[in-house]
């Protein structure tokens, strides 16, 4: 599994990951309030992968059709295949994820 994989959004797809990613990057990473103290034992990136992008397209897929977060989490899991599908990367977007991954890790 490569690291774009990671970041799963649902019916958002690999580009509202990316996006989501990128917005979060910029808010912790580049602004310097996340830390590597702070993530450990993941690196910032990898936190942010693994639990913020996440959450925060729980939270908007719960803004989008006003349910739970519970209810958001389990639309979710259930549309990232369609998520994949509607709104994937192409070969390019990917060759450009992965230098922008490995350029702020």
């Amino acid at each position: 599994m490569g690291k774009f994989e990671l970041f799963q959004s649902g019916y958002y797809g690999f580009k509202g990951s990316y996006t989501i990613l990128n917005t979060l990057v910029t808010l912790f990473i580049d602004s310097k309030r996340l830390s590597s103290n702070m993530t450990l034992p993941l690196k910032p990136l990898e936190y942010l992968g693994e639990v913020l992008v996440p959450e925060t397209a729980v939270r908007l897929i719960a803004q989008d059709r006003n349910i739970t977060l519970v209810e958001a989490a389990e639309v979710m899991r259930d549309t990232i295949a369609f998520g994949m599908y509607v709104h994937d990367m192409e070969d390019d977007d990917i060759s450009n994820l992965e230098d922008y991954i490995n350029r702020i890790e």
